[in-house]
């Protein structure tokens, strides 16, 4: 087959074959709405989240405890856009999930991804 004139029949049709077996790599974006999506798309397949304004807040509180080992109940609020109290109810969902775990410090209570969760996140903001 290597004796084929480039632009012959049987060399554009073996290249439209390869092309065929080896599609291309999907390339997912790493926006942080892209990320966000798959992680509120995430949360509705794995945990069955079908309010879209808690899988968007779950979300938000996701990407910060992934961008810091542990954060605040007030930190995790203001990345969902909510109060402290407001959020309390979701960050009791997380671990109610089975996705964080928390401690408290003095009057502050910290939040951190356990590693079972920190594994599957990786793989769901990877695009794996």
């Amino acid at each position: 087959m290597t004796d084929l004139p480039p632009d012959s029949l049987a060399a554009r049709f073996a290249r439209r074959v390869a092309e065929r077996d080896n599609p291309p790599p999907v390339v997912l974006s790493h926006e942080p709405a892209a990320v966000e999506a798959r992680l509120q798309a995430w949360l509705l397949g794995t945990h069955q989240l079908r309010d879209p304004r808690a899988r968007l807040r779950l979300g938000k509180m996701l990407l910060a405890l992934m961008e810091a080992p542990e954060c605040s109940s007030a930190q995790l609020g203001a990345a969902a856009g909510q109060q402290q109290r407001a959020a309390a109810r979701h960050l009791a969902h997380l671990y109610q999930l089975g996705l964080t775990d928390w401690e408290y410090r003095g009057l502050v209570r910290y939040h951190r991804l356990l590693p079972a969760a920190e594994d599957a996140l990786l793989r769901v903001v990877a695009g794996g």
